[in-house]
């Protein structure tokens, strides 16, 4: 008859410092409402979530978790090929450089089925829950839990895409079925300080192999009341948990019925990241492992990965109404904006990059340096697009962090605002007068017309704007597509707002408009164009004036 000393695993606190850490602020990873540690995955009379509740709404959602990793499946196919199979030799105290994977098969007691994860806030903390369960509950159970900072990927070829960072967080729980044998459960911290094991029994502050700091080591049970900032439990055999439903397809090989789990096959477990391991809990993936045993340097066997981007960051801009800059080569738009951490774990080294309202165009990028952003904080960020050819142009902003300091900047979130273009409204005016005198030409009496007058550049207030390429046309009294012959034409050039320029000379009228001399009216009309800088538009103008031959019936409008 098989003897059990305890029928659960659980992590414990991290017993140097328990008394330091357990505070108001901490909070225990079990019974604080959040989420079950009971031993199952369904949703039951204890408060919280549980996995089925992830589940079934889905990776997007995920209960009220802030990020989830769905169920992830690794059972092997018919054949009893995995995939995610590590290849011989591979140790958790080896950079992941050092890895390889291969399609094949690990022992019943080893093949993962599932793995998961689950963050959830609680006041300033971020407590994470994790679990999977394995194919046969024939044999110890010997399994690890990585969270990795950095983005880790298995790729086609064998290998594995990314490095371990200081303060990847390692945890071992260890299932031994040998009568008088204990659950233990470790907790380490990657830290290449390490060089090899400190003593024969490490504790808590020393290095317990190569690369690998002893965190925290225990044997209490989840769920006693101990307040434990770091869990976990299994299903056991006492008749209430075994078997216990799966959520999931699931089909042990030690049970003919689907969808239950026999005793040992199911684990689940939790930490609080913040004051177990500290604030900085920007984690990007996560690993559940098998081994053969229950040391830290023992072979690994079959994995399941995934990611698990604990950290993230947001970001809002707006970009406001743009003016004419004072040379008027182009526009000016004030624009501001707002950075929020609305991770998990602070965030180091942000900046954001303003595209200046070019996309596509790099070289004129403003780079707006933030720094370290701590949890729930923000950063504000302004500055003025000078001299922009597009009035109105699309502002993006984009923000970029590392959830560790010196991590590379693979957090990031983008923003975009079209600018409120600037006014631009060309105005033009144009006024004439005349007169005329009657004088002797080659022998004869003529009449002759004089005329003057301003063209002026009217635009004013936000929208004022320079002409370019304006004239004047005088049409010497014979209006008309057809008689243009007699016109004139004044070039003027620019006028800057406000600004006036004056046009003068004459014409000898070639009718005379009345039968009564003293009684006649000569009329010529000028017109006015000017072209608004910046594309603003053409503007055109018109007067007439109307010459009496007598001086005193000479009047203009």
């Amino acid at each position: 008859m098989k003897f059990r000393m305890f029928k659960k695993w659980i992590l414990a606190c991290f017993a140097s410092i328990s008394t330091v850490l357990i505070l108001t602020t901490a909070f225990a990873v079990d019974n604080n409402g959040l989420f079950q540690l009971e031993g199952n995955a369904v949703q039951d009379g204890v408060p919280g979530e549980d996995w089925a509740t992830l589940y079934n709404n889905g990776a997007n959602t995920g209960g009220s978790s802030i990020k989830f990793t769905d169920i992830l499946h690794d059972e092997p196919d018919a054949m009893g090929n995995d995939p995610t199979v590590f290849t011989g030799g591979r140790k958790d105290i080896q950079d992941i450089s050092s890895w390889g994977h291969k399609t094949g098969s690990s022992p019943d007691k080893d093949e993962i089925t599932h793995a998961y994860a689950a963050a959830y806030a609680k006041g300033t903390d971020t407590i994470v829950y994790f679990g999977a369960d394995r194919i046969s509950n024939k044999g110890d159970a010997f399994m690890g839990f990585w969270f990795f900072k950095k983005h880790i990927e298995s790729l086609g070829d064998g290998s594995f895409d990314g490095m371990h960072s200081e303060g990847d967080v390692l945890i071992l729980t260890n299932f031994p079925q040998a009568n008088n044998a204990s659950p233990q459960i470790r907790v380490a911290l990657w830290d290449t300080s390490c060089s090899k094991a400190d003593n024969n029994d490490p504790q808590v502050g020393d290095c317990t192999a190569k690369n690998l700091k002893l965190l925290l080591k225990s044997n209490a049970i989840c769920g006693s009341g101990g307040g434990d900032l770091a869990c976990a439990i299994t299903n056991d055999e006492d008749g209430l948990y075994d078997p216990t439903p799966s959520p999931w397809s699931f089909q042990s090989k030690n049970d003919n019925e689907a969808d239950r789990f026999p005793y040992e096959s199911f684990f689940e477990g939790g930490i609080n990241l913040t004051q177990l391991v500290g604030g900085d809990s920007c984690f990007s993936s996560f690993m559940a492992e098998t081994r053969s045993s229950k040391s830290f340097t023992a072979t690994l066997k079959d994995y399941v990965l995934g990611d698990f981007e604990l950290c993230s960051v947001a970001i809002v801009k707006e970009c406001f109404k743009g003016s004419v800059n004072p040379a008027e080569t182009g526009f000016d738009f004030p624009y501001n904006g707002t950075v929020e951490n609305d991770g998990a774990g602070a965030l180091y080294n942000v900046v954001v990059i303003d595209d200046y309202g070019t996309p596509g165009d790099t070289s004129d990028d403003i780079t707006h340096t933030i720094g370290t952003l701590l949890k729930d904080n923000t950063a504000n960020f302004s500055g003025t697009i000078l001299n922009s050819q597009q009035n109105g142009p699309l502002n993006t902003a984009t923000v970029y962090a590392a959830g560790f300091e010196g991590g590379e900047l693979t957090i990031t979130a983008t923003h975009s605002d079209v600018c409120e273009p600037a006014d631009l409204s060309p105005e033009i005016s144009v006024t004439k007068t005349c007169s005329t005198a009657v004088m002797a030409m080659d022998g004869k009496v003529v009449v002759g017309v004089d005329f003057m007058g301003q063209v002026c550049n009217t635009s004013s207030g936000s929208g004022a704007i320079s002409l370019v390429g304006v004239t004047v046309i005088d049409d010497g009294g014979t209006p008309g597509a057809g008689n243009t012959g007699d016109d004139q034409t004044f070039t003027i050039g620019e006028l800057a707002p406000g600004v006036c320029a004056s046009y003068s000379s004459s014409y000898l009228p070639s009718t005379v408009n009345s039968s009564d001399p003293a009684a006649a009216v000569f009329s010529d009309t000028v017109s006015a164009v000017g072209t608004g800088k910046l594309g603003s538009g053409t503007v055109t103008a018109m007067t007439t004036a109307h010459c009496h031959l007598c001086p005193a019936d000479e009047h203009s409008h």
